[in-house]
Order: structure tokens, then C-alpha cells, then sequence
């Protein structure tokens, strides 16, 4: 009987031994794996580097001209963008503009109508759509991104394409709450894009 109890507690023993180091293999298999945030971050920064290097293969060097803020009217601006495989650049001349509580027969609904002439000219390598480079929104002391529209008789669509080193001449509307000075705006944050302004006020204005 005491060697049969001798027997069991061995047995119990030898199990607790084995299982106390299949345990501890198991728990250094685990501090040899890699930890899945540091996966994550490893994995997005490949992705971040592979997007960046996209980018520059798609655009190349952009050569993009200076930034040109606070132009006048009568001033030109040289503009330029890239986006996806589309390379366009510009000069915008601001001729004229008109401050009226009405555009035609229609009253302003905002406060006032704001009547822009520009000039576009292309000098992109390929003929372009007037409107690819006349990205140009219309802020105040009260207002900010105002996009231009057509009232017929006053502001017209622009015609057609505008072939290389060709310009068009148009004009462009805005509705907007009254105000002393304005902004014209073109551009993006980007880097694929310089921005340009040009800036007015009403007793400038026609």
C-alpha cells in the first residue's frame, strides 16, 4: 500500500513537471512573436512610402511657379496644377470687375453680385477646357469659397477649348453678401498646385 501511494505521487509529480514546461516553451514562443501594433505600423509606413512614391513618379518634378497673393486687378498670375496624370498651367489676368445689386433682370439674392472679366491663356502642351483652369473662388469679410455660375446674357459659358498659347476672354459671376474688400482665390493646399489671389475692394470694383 505505501509503495502503491509512493508510485501515484510520483506519477502526479512527473505530470506537473511536464506540464509546467510545455507552459513555459509556449511562453516563449509568444515573446518571440511580433507584436501586432508594431505589425500595423510597420505595415503603414510601407504604404505611406509606397503613395509617396507614386506620387512622385506620376507628377515628376512639378517645377510649379511661386505663390502669388494679393495681386490687383489689371495684374496677371501664373498658375499651374498636377492631378492623377493631368498636368495643366495658366496665365490669369484679371481685367475688370463690377460690384450690382442685380445681374440682368435678377437681383442678387445674397447682397451682391460680383462680375468678374478674366483672361485666360494656355500654356499647357495640349488644348484645355476654359473651366480646367478657372478654379477660382470668391471670399470676404463675411463669406468664404463662393463659386462662380452663368446667368444668361451676363455671364456666358466659356466656348469650346482653348488651344496652346491661346487665351479666352469671359467673365464670371459670384453671389455674395456685401462687403468692403474681396479675394479671388485659386490653388489648393496641396502639393501639387501653387495658389494665386487677387484682391479688391468695392471702391475698386466698376
Amino acid at each position: 500500500m505505501k509503495n502503491k501511494i509512493i508510485l501515484v505521487s510520483a506519477l502526479f509529480i512527473s505530470i506537473l513537471f511536464i506540464s509546467a514546461c510545455s507552459n513555459s516553451a509556449e511562453d516563449e514562443e509568444v515573446s518571440e512573436t511580433t507584436d501586432p501594433e508594431e505589425t500595423t505600423t510597420a505595415s503603414s509606413e510601407i504604404e505611406d512610402k509606397e503613395a509617396n512614391d507614386n506620387s512622385e513618379s506620376l507628377f515628376g518634378d512639378l517645377d510649379l511657379p511661386e505663390d502669388q497673393l494679393g495681386l490687383s486687378i489689371g495684374d496677371t498670375a501664373h498658375y499651374k496644377y498636377g492631378y492623377q496624370d493631368i498636368i495643366r498651367e495658366f496665365e490669369i489676368t484679371l481685367n475688370s470687375v463690377e460690384i450690382s445689386d442685380t445681374a440682368g433682370d435678377q437681383p442678387s439674392e445674397e447682397g451682391n453680385y460680383v462680375i468678374v472679366n478674366v483672361t485666360l491663356k494656355n500654356l499647357s502642351e495640349v488644348p484645355v477646357i476654359a473651366e480646367d483652369g478657372l478654379s477660382l473662388s470668391l471670399e470676404n469679410e463675411n463669406v468664404g469659397g463662393l463659386p462662380w455660375f452663368y446667368i444668361e446674357g451676363v455671364a456666358e459659358e466659356w466656348p469650346g477649348e482653348i488651344p496652346p498659347n491661346e487665351s479666352q476672354t469671359g467673365v464670371l459671376l459670384y453671389d455674395s453678401p456685401t462687403g468692403t474688400s474681396y479675394s479671388l482665390i485659386s490653388g489648393d493646399s496641396s502639393a501639387n498646385a501653387n495658389t494665386i489671389s487677387f484682391e479688391f475692394t468695392e471702391d475698386e470694383a466698376e
